[in-house]
C-alpha cells in the first residue's frame, strides 16, 4: 500500500507541476499575443464575436479555473488519510482536466 500511495503522490506532483507550468506558458502567450491586445483595445467587438470571445475570454478563464481546481484538490488531499486522499485528488483532478480539455481548440488541431 505504501508503494502505490507513493507512486500516486509522484503522479499527482507531476500533474500539479505540469499544470502550473502550462498555466505560466499560457499566461505569457496570452499577454504577449494578440488576444489580450484585442480585448483591451476593443472589448465590445471582441464580446460580440463568438470566435474572438472564445480565445480572448473563455479559453483563459476556464483553463485558469481548471488549474485552480487541480490545486485545490491536491491541497485538500494532503489533509486526509491516504485512502480518502486518492479519491479526493482524482475527483478534483478529473473535474479540472475536463474543464481544460473542454477549452482546447480541437478543430484547429485536426
Amino acid at each position: 500500500a505504501f508503494i502505490s500511495c507513493t507512486i500516486n503522490s509522484y503522479h499527482t506532483i507531476f500533474a500539479l507541476i505540469f499544470g502550473h507550468l502550462q498555466l505560466l506558458f499560457g499566461l505569457a502567450m496570452y499577454f504577449v499575443g494578440p488576444w489580450f491586445k484585442q480585448l483591451t483595445t476593443n472589448t465590445a467587438e471582441v464580446m460580440k464575436n463568438a470566435d474572438l470571445r472564445w480565445f480572448a475570454v473563455e479559453h483563459i478563464v476556464v483553463n485558469l479555473i481548471g488549474i485552480v481546481l487541480i490545486t485545490v484538490g491536491y491541497s485538500k488531499s494532503k489533509k486526509q488519510d491516504p485512502a480518502g486522499a486518492f479519491t479526493t485528488r482524482m475527483t478534483w483532478m478529473r473535474i479540472g482536466l475536463l474543464l481544460i480539455l473542454s477549452r482546447i481548440p480541437w478543430e484547429r488541431l485536426l
